[in-house]
């Protein structure tokens, strides 16, 4: 076999791995928890507000036959971030989804902001916003039983072209994820315009799937602060993320398809 050939076989199987035609198995993270409040605002606490969403999307995606998911905390409590992602690489999940609220200096900031990883540099204001949330892990000992240090540098060609093509393929996904999220967001005249941005936060650096982060809102607008309280608009957001991922689901049968024919 041929590189060529090689290239085209494990594209195929990526794309297989990342658009299964049965349940794709999805993870829900809902951000902190425990001590770890995330932002505070007022009577908004953003551990409290990511976990009702997470929750409530769990409860669509339950009753659609065409997902399996499973949630990192369903309670108030602390999970590291490499523990998140142990979670995730244990079960071979085909998504990987982390929700969190906002804050800002700037009461006027809003919206809901959706991250992916790739190897652009990031902004400024993406980099600082990635380095408190990844702060707390810095000095972690499970750093080094999650990353296992430099192993590409230790496998053979044909290895490092699968482990390239894969990582390639995550990143392609994960942009198409947010994507489309934006899309459902920005097709709703009576939401806020949402971003897709670029950061190294850890929990979508270092899970293998393709993955997203999403910024809810931000807590610091008091308006928005005062929405996110509302049961109706934690499920109005929790509706909207569930629409893209079945989109996102029907594009990547369709590719899938279209790849093996």
């Amino acid at each position: 076999m041929n590189l060529f050939s090689l290239k085209k076989l494990v594209l195929a199987s990526a794309l297989l791995w990342s658009a299964p035609t049965w349940a794709m198995h999805i993870m829900l993270d809902p951000g902190h928890g425990g001590v770890d409040t995330g932002a505070v605002h007022g009577a908004a606490r953003e551990a409290d507000l990511v976990l009702k969403v997470a929750q409530r999307l769990k409860a669509l995606l339950e009753k659609d036959e065409q997902f399996k998911v499973t949630l990192t905390r369903a309670q108030d409590r602390n999970i590291s971030l490499p523990a998140r992602v142990k979670m995730a690489e244990d079960a071979k999940v085909d998504l990987f989804v982390s929700l969190h609220a906002n804050a800002a200096s700037d009461q006027r900031a809003k919206g809901v902001e959706f991250f992916f990883q790739n190897n652009l540099p990031p902004d400024e204001e993406s980099l600082f916003l990635a380095s408190q949330e990844n702060q707390m892990i810095l000095n972690s000992k499970e750093l080094h039983d999650i990353s296992g240090g430099d192993e590409l540098s230790k496998k053979g060609d044909i290895a490092a072209i699968i482990e390239d093509l894969h990582r390639q393929n995550r990143m392609a996904s994960s942009l198409r994820l947010t994507q489309t999220l934006t899309h459902v967001w920005n097709n709703d005249e009576n939401a806020s315009q949402a971003t897709i941005k670029q950061a190294p936060f850890y929990v979508i650096s270092k899970t293998s799937m393709p993955s997203v982060l999403i910024e809810i809102g931000f807590l610091t607008n008091p308006r928005e602060a005062k929405k996110l309280l509302t049961t109706d608009y934690q499920a109005d957001l929790a509706q909207k993320i569930y629409s893209a991922l079945l989109s996102y689901k029907e594009k990547m049968d369709n590719r899938t398809a279209k790849t093996l024919n």
